[in-house]
């Protein structure tokens, strides 16, 4: 999925679905389907407030330098 990290960063980044969803010029159903599919290769709810937090966690820790 090409859009993947940058949908999961808007959606961490935004208090909103639908907030994501027009920051990333798609429907909010399109942007569910593609959180689906996240959630379906991490193996945890993002959506959960828990689960939004160690998807923000694992974001910065991407802009770590190495």
């Amino acid at each position: 999925m090409p859009h993947l990290v940058q949908t999961l960063t808007h959606y961490a980044m935004t208090s909103t679905i639908r907030a994501a969803a027009t920051a990333l010029f798609v429907h909010h159903s399109t942007l569910q389907d593609r959180l689906d599919h996240a959630e379906r290769l991490l193996g945890w709810d993002i959506r959960q407030p828990a689960g939004r937090c160690r998807l923000q966690l694992a974001l910065a820790e991407r802009l770590l330098p190495r």
